[in-house]
C-alpha cells in the first residue's frame, strides 16, 4: 500500500483488508463498471498510476466536478487506487450515482482497442465480488451496471438497446460486450 495525499495504491491482495477498515454512512446497492477510455493502455507506464489519477481528477474538475469522478481506479498491472471515499456519491452515471460505488478501469475497451489485461481481468472481477459482499448485494444486472445502459441526457436506464443518448462505456469488448445481455452472459457468471 501506498498514499499519496488522498490517493491510496493497493495490490488486489490488500483489498479485502482495506474494506474491511471502512465505514461507510450511505446506503450502497449498486456497482458501476466504467472504463477511462483516456487514458488508454498506451498511456499506463507501470510506476504512473498517481499521475494518471491525479490528471483525471484535473480533468473532472475542470468539467465541473468537486473533485475526480470514481472511487477506485484500476490498471492493466492489477494495482487499484482508491481514488473518493465511498461516502462520497461518486460522479459516474447520471440516475445511478446516489446508492452507487464507482469503479474506473483504465483502459480503452471498445472493439479494436485496449484487450483486458489478466491481471486487470482478475482485479475487476475480485473488487466488483468484495463491494458485492461487502454491501450484502446479490449479483444481477441491477446491482453491477454499465454506462451504457443509461441515457445520458435523461439520466434514466434505457428500456431498449439502440434507444436513447449512450456511450459504449464501459468498452463493446469488455468482457464480451456492453450491453444487459452481454453482462448476463459473460460478466455475470464469473461474479456468481
Amino acid at each position: 500500500m501506498k498514499a499519496i495525499g488522498k490517493f491510496i495504491l493497493l495490490k488486489p491482495e490488500e483489498f479485502d483488508s482495506w474494506l474491511e477498515l471502512q465505514k461507510t454512512s450511505r446506503a450502497i446497492r449498486l456497482v458501476q463498471l466504467h472504463h477511462t477510455y483516456i487514458p488508454a493502455y498506451k498511456h499506463f507506464k507501470e510506476n504512473n498510476h498517481f499521475a494518471l489519477c491525479e490528471a483525471m481528477e484535473q480533468a473532472h474538475l475542470e468539467r465541473g466536478f468537486a473533485e475526480i469522478a470514481q472511487n477506485f481506479t484500476t490498471f492493466p498491472d492489477g494495482k487499484i487506487m482508491v481514488c473518493r471515499s465511498m461516502n462520497i456519491i461518486p460522479a459516474g452515471i447520471k440516475g445511478a450515482n446516489k446508492n452507487g460505488i464507482c469503479i474506473e478501469n483504465v483502459g480503452n475497451f471498445d472493439k479494436g482497442r485496449d484487450v483486458l489485461s489478466e491481471l486487470q481481468k482478475g482485479t475487476i472481477l475480485s473488487i466488483t465480488k468484495s463491494l458485492l459482499a461487502h454491501f450484502k448485494l446479490i449479483p444481477n444486472d441491477q446491482t453491477v451496471v454499465y454506462h451504457h445502459w443509461y441515457d445520458l441526457n435523461a439520466g434514466k436506464r434505457i428500456k431498449v438497446e439502440g434507444i436513447g443518448v449512450t456511450k459504449s462505456c464501459p468498452g463493446t469488448n469488455f468482457f464480451g460486450g456492453n450491453t444487459v445481455a452481454d453482462f448476463n452472459a459473460y460478466l455475470l457468471p464469473l461474479l456468481k
